[in-house]
């Protein structure tokens, strides 16, 4: 009995133990997993839902080279901050989205984004990865991505608009 006592008296010691090796082990497998941003295209799709996982490994397929990896998140995956974003390579948002935010996007081609589903229709590309809402959605490259240049961005933009 002394010893159960005894254990539980010491509870929150192994309680801050384990958060400490929780967030130790994290940061490890986030350093180990991840690259720097001029090997890695970051897609940010504004929809309802994406199978973030397999779309990235199809669009690995056919990386450009000098890229180690293609990731593609939702926007839920950034909670806080907009630095992420500021850095983000390729965007795909719906038609309501805010102003704003879009002028600081780059269109693949002419004035406004590409189409990359139409609602009426519903019709897209990607829809195997991604579930679009009740509206058109655009894809565009971020205004801040360190893949203008090199083509990069452009190229995954492609590949995504000829997934099925």
């Amino acid at each position: 009995m002394r010893v159960v006592k005894n254990i539980f008296s010491q509870l929150h010691t192994f309680v801050l133990w384990l958060l400490a090796s929780a967030l130790f082990w994290g940061w490890i497998f986030t350093f180990v997993t991840d690259t720097s941003p001029e090997k890695k295209v970051t897609v940010y799709c504004r929809v309802p839902a994406v199978e973030d996982t397999a779309m990235a490994a199809a669009l690995e397929r056919d990386m450009p080279e000098g890229l180690r990896m293609v990731q593609v998140h939702s926007f839920d995956y950034v909670m806080f901050g907009t630095d992420a974003f500021d850095r983000g390579d390729v965007f795909i948002v719906p038609a309501s989205e805010d102003p704003d935010f879009v002028k600081d996007l780059l269109p693949l081609e002419g004035e406004r984004g590409t189409e990359i589903y139409d609602a009426e229709t519903g019709k897209g590309a990607a829809t195997a990865y991604i579930q679009y809402g009740d509206e058109d959605y655009y894809i565009y490259l971020g205004s801040g991505s360190v893949h203008l240049e090199d083509g990069a961005a452009m190229a995954v933009a492609r590949a995504i608009l000829a997934l099925e």
